[in-house]
């Protein structure tokens, strides 16, 4: 009858310790619902393997880019690669992480990518941090039904280019990993930004 309340009692320790390791974690879940998401910028924008650059337009090609380009739209290819920054500020005492997030990137209310990014994220207690988000679309499977010149023209506006404003959303859903297993957050984080 000893060793069974002895057994017992370390099991009680036992779950004890790992309910406040779990309490633990679910706080930096807590803490990631506290902090405050903002879209910083899009940057390293990239066009057929061309940088482009914040207010470039195709006069800007040289032009082998100019023939380049000419040709992928003839074929209806596009492929562009950039990065969405988000501002991720924790105003909480302790630090916010995550094992990994979800996340859906849109242009113009068409979904470009959705995704799961395994890279962690630590953001110190009453810190910041940059989470960048990289993504890579053929624009022309993405906007069916619009002209070349408008899909060429989205890929420029990226960049920081004056055309027709692009909105641009990101949703985000953080993971935390509790007890060797890993949790989401209950919802998306949803951030939106027109470009100018």
């Amino acid at each position: 009858m000893k060793k069974i309340k002895y057994l017992i009692v370390i099991v009680l320790v036992a779950l004890g310790l790992s309910s406040c390791v779990i309490l633990q974690q679910m706080a930096q879940m807590a803490n990631f619902a506290n902090c405050d998401f903002k879209f910083a910028s899009v940057s390293d924008v990239q066009m057929l393997g061309i940088n482009i650059n914040k207010d470039m337009t195709r006069s800007d090609l040289t032009i082998g880019q100019v023939l380049m380009l000419t040709n992928s739209l003839l074929n209806k290819t596009l492929p562009v690669s950039f990065n969405v920054n988000l501002d991720v500020t924790n105003p909480n005492n302790s630090p916010a992480s995550m094992v990994k997030m979800d996340y859906i990137v849109s242009l113009n209310e068409r979904q470009v990518i959705s995704t799961t990014s395994n890279n962690g994220i630590n953001v110190p207690a009453n810190g910041n941090d940059i989470v960048s988000i990289p993504i890579s679309v053929d624009l022309f499977q993405v906007f069916t039904g619009e002209t070349a010149d408008a899909i060429a023209n989205l890929a420029f506006k990226l960049a920081g280019a004056s055309s027709n404003p692009v909105n641009v959303e990101v949703k985000v859903k953080p993971y935390i990993t509790v007890n060797g297993q890993q949790l989401a957050y209950p919802d998306y984080l949803t951030m939106n930004k027109v470009l100018q």
